[in-house]
Order: structure tokens, then sequence, then C-alpha cells
């Protein structure tokens, strides 16, 4: 294959290709919430980081489409994003804070003392896609991610059902003196594959018109 003239863009196309080879023997494997981890980690961060002005890499000129559309997830609602292939399944996603300590999964209460699990606490129904994505890309840079069982605890040997994202939640300075105050989105790992293969879809496409007019 060769050199890409826009990587931010062609990079997830290719990624997808090589999700729609390896998908069935992740799943023949049991290993679908690490393969959707594998591929997001790249096609999430890549095209974030080149719509930066400040990346040396960024082309203001080639990549102001890319720049629009990222831009626009300020705006829409994540369960309505427009990289959505088609919208998520109800109940997979969830977002909601943790104020207790976060490294044990039993102990997690939300600001008002709710498990953050649970329905009570999930906000994705009003959270925007950028929210959500800023949690997720947070996670994938830092290693926030933990994989939750059927019952949503950290129960070594279980069968992994649920991912759980964390990120810091830094709104005030009093919050940043506290580590153990967090984000956090829970999904499912046949969620966040269709998430990943649906965003790579998106911003591999998002320059289609002008494939278009070249080959015209």
């Amino acid at each position: 294959m060769g050199v890409p003239d826009r990587f931010a863009v062609e990079y997830p196309r290719r990624a997808l290709e090589l999700i729609g080879m390896l998908e069935a023997s992740a799943r023949d494997n049991s290993l679908l919430g690490s393969f959707g981890l594998l591929a997001a980690s790249a096609v999430l961060t890549i095209p974030f980081e080149r719509m930066r002005a400040s990346h040396f890499l960024h082309d203001h000129a080639r990549d102001d489409d890319l720049v629009k559309n990222m831009q626009a997830l300020e705006k829409a609602a994540f369960l309505k994003a427009p990289f959505w292939r088609r919208p998520p399944d109800d109940g997979t996603w969830r977002q909601s804070r943790i104020v207790s300590t976060v490294d044990k999964v039993h102990k997690w209460v939300d600001p008002d003392g709710r498990d953050p699990r649970s329905e009570e606490a999930n906000t994705i129904q009003r959270r925007k896609a950028s929210e959500v994505l800023r949690v997720l890309r947070n996670a994938l840079a830092h290693g926030n991610i933990i994989y939750l069982d059927r019952n949503g605890q950290e129960m070594a040997g279980n069968q992994m059902v649920y991912m759980a994202f964390l990120s810091r939640y830094e709104e005030s300075a009093e919050q940043r003196e506290q580590a153990e105050t967090y984000r956090v989105v829970i999904t499912t790992e046949e969620g966040f594959l269709h998430f990943v293969k649906s965003w790579a879809g998106w911003i591999g496409g998002l320059d289609l018109d002008r494939r278009v007019d070249s080959a015209a």
C-alpha cells in the first residue's frame, strides 16, 4: 500500500480494513474487548492530534474539513453523533463520576452516593460527543481502563462484559487536588467495537467529496 496523501484520514480507512480482516479471529478467541482497544488507541488519537494547529504536520488548507467536523462534535449529542453507523443500543453506554477511591471497583460512589454504574447515575443522554470522546482518549492515553464482569465487578477470572474508561475530573482547583475524582464511561465490548468501527469509517470518509472530484 502506498504512502498516504492524508495520513489522519487514510489511516483510519486502512485500520477499518484490518478490523474487517481480524475481527472474526478476535471473536473466536474471546478477545473482542482487547481487539477494540488495540484499534482505538491509534484510530481515536491520530485525527485529534492532527487537527491541532500546533501540530507540526498540520496543514490548514488540507485539514480544514477535518477540523470543522471534529469541532462540530462539541455541539452534537454523543448518542446521536454523525459518526455512528447505526444508533448505539439503548443502555449500552453510561457516563458518571466517581468521587470515592477509584482502584476499588466495589466501592465506587458518585457525588450523590449512588453506584456510578446504575441507571440513576447515568448522564450519557445529555453528554456531548466531545465530552465522551475526551474521557475515552484520556483513558486510552494513560491506561485508565478496567475490565468488568457481567455484574460490573472486577473479579479476576470472570468473563469480561463491560469496559470502564476513567479520566481525571478536573473542573476546579479543589477537584484537581482530589486524585480519586474521575469521570467514568462504561460500555460493553460489543458497544465499544461498534463505536471504533463507526468512528474509523466516519473519519475515513471525510474527504469523500475530494476523492470523487479527483477521480472524475
